[in-house]
């Protein structure tokens, strides 16, 4: 919605094939996920009445409001929910650091937030010079880097990296 605010193109035309993969990903998931599964904070239909209630209040805000008031209220909506989600691996860390494995930091969301980060805070710098765009991946891009030295110092096995041997020239945990 900030790409349609700001008449900004490379927001929206790159958001929305996420968007939409977004909410297949959400469908094949209900698919398959018991009904009173406990592994999400709350439950599936919970999570629809979020979707819901912050869909109602951007595009209230983004017609409601002028353009300008609603590109701000908007960008605002859209740090807070980038910094959650580019931080949120990072609420394991308690748990990394007890038990010395990186095991519940996916590697491939961590590897592929850093490239995501480090590309939107580039043009948010330098091509868009916005605020909205570049503070939310910079901090993305710092709560990644901290998940990747994370799982390289603890691996994400029981055992610690360190702990591993070498036999021939394989290493086995």
């Amino acid at each position: 919605m900030l790409g349609l605010l700001k008449s900004e193109r490379k927001i929206w035309v790159t958001n929305v094939p996420g968007v939409i993969l977004g909410c297949y990903y959400a469908y094949e998931y209900r698919k398959y996920c018991p009904r009173n599964a406990a592994n999400l904070p709350g439950t599936f239909s919970q999570h629809v009445n979020a979707i819901f209630f912050i869909a109602i209040f951007t595009l209230l805000a983004a017609f409601g409001l002028s353009r300008e008031a609603a590109a701000s209220l908007v960008g605002m909506e859209g740090v807070v929910f980038c910094v959650l989600l580019f931080s949120s691996p990072l609420a394991a860390m308690r748990s990394v650091i007890q038990t010395k494995s990186a095991k519940s930091i996916p590697l491939p969301f961590t590897l592929v937030s850093i490239l995501n980060c480090t590309l939107w805070s580039v043009v948010g710098v330098i091509e868009m010079n916005d605020i909205m765009v570049y503070a939310p991946n910079l901090l993305g891009l710092l709560a990644s880097v901290a998940q990747l030295a994370l799982i390289t110092i603890y691996g994400t096995s029981k055992s610690s990296p360190a702990k591993y041997k070498e036999e021939g020239s394989v290493f086995l945990p």
